[in-house]
């Protein structure tokens, strides 16, 4: 049997580092409007600033998680690192929801980033 290997030319390669840019440029754009919908939101409806934190978190870990899902889609490499933090932001999100200020966003900021640092050690 004969293996043939599929090699991307320089173009191909190129044209996935330029969508994979606007992609993140789109994640980006969405965060801003996300906050300065939260601002205004906010200015116009005064909302406990618990509930502002809850719309931070989960709309953040849900652009979070749609760019690693276009990612994944587009098959461009998807990264472990935002996907544990769109996860945490979703679940903090609905963590502030159900119990106003229970969770430490800056404690489970340093657990993901430690089991991230462990899981890339053990895989070595």
């Amino acid at each position: 049997m004969v293996k043939v290997e599929v090699v991307m030319d320089e173009r191909a390669l190129i044209a996935r580092a330029m969508l994979n840019l606007r992609l993140v440029k789109l994640s980006w754009a969405l965060f801003f409007i996300l906050i300065g919908g939260t601002w205004i939101l906010d200015s116009i409806y005064p909302i406990f600033s618990v509930q502002i934190w809850t719309f931070i978190y989960a709309g953040s870990g849900a652009i979070l998680l749609l760019l690693n899902l276009l990612r994944f889609v587009f098959k461009i490499t998807v990264s472990r690192f935002t996907t544990g933090l769109g996860l945490l932001g979703v679940i903090m999100g609905a963590g502030n929801y159900l119990v106003p200020g229970g969770i430490s966003i800056w404690a489970a900021i340093v657990l993901v980033i430690g089991f991230s640092m462990l899981l890339g050690t053990l895989r070595k």
